[in-house]
């Protein structure tokens, strides 16, 4: 389950990180490792309204949730057995809810003329991972020991604020332009030793 998570996260990585290369003219469109020809090509699909549908990038979305789905994950598993069994159950409940969230991305990119092949990859890892999840989670037995609620309010609130974090800044940097190539106005001011158009020109001394 965890492989499945981190190859997820490395592919919307990917995603995210070319979605930005390709708006601030870092990278040209065609090069990336998944542009194969006019019809296949996840740059095309990155420069369309559709890679954006929430405001911030699709692939930032996955990021941060993966990573926050491995974070509660592995640090849960370290609270102790009496741990063990909510911490499945509720990775289980929202891999869920993103196989759902995934039907909707992929009703997005079937209307496009390009195809991404790491958009259908990553969906992939989050159903073999939501299946590991729940695998997982009725092999857990219940366990008797006394958890504490202030630990795993302190494990949600971290996981949240990953996610809710990545977004907020990105949302920051776009407000003050920084995800933006800027364009500036072609100057107005006439070339050097050269007169301005229709200026009168001074009379020369004698």
């Amino acid at each position: 389950m965890v492989g499945a998570l981190g190859v997820a996260a490395v592919d919307s990585g990917y995603l995210t990180w070319r979605y930005l290369a390709l708006r601030l003219d870092f990278v040209a469109p065609g090069s990336s490792i998944c542009s194969w020809s006019r019809y296949v090509d996840c740059d095309l699909v990155l420069l369309t309204p559709q890679a954006n549908a929430f405001y911030v990038p699709n692939g930032l979305l996955g990021f941060a949730f993966y990573i926050g789905c491995i974070v509660w994950w592995i640090v849960g598993n370290q609270l102790g057995p009496a741990y063990r069994r909510h911490v499945t159950r509720t990775l289980a409940f929202w891999l869920a809810v993103a196989v759902v969230v995934t039907l909707r991305f992929f009703w997005l990119l079937v209307q496009l003329p390009v195809f991404c092949p790491l958009c259908p990859l990553n969906h992939l890892a989050t159903y073999i991972a939501s299946g590991a999840s729940l695998f997982i989670f009725r092999k857990t037995p219940e366990s008797g020991g006394q958890t504490k609620p202030y630990v795993l309010f302190a494990l949600v609130v971290s996981c949240v604020a990953i996610f809710i974090g990545l977004q907020a800044i990105w949302l920051a940097a776009d407000a003050k332009g920084l995800l933006r190539v800027p364009r500036h106005p072609a100057s107005s001011k006439p070339a050097i030793g050269r007169p301005r158009p229709n200026s009168p020109q001074k009379p020369t001394s004698r």
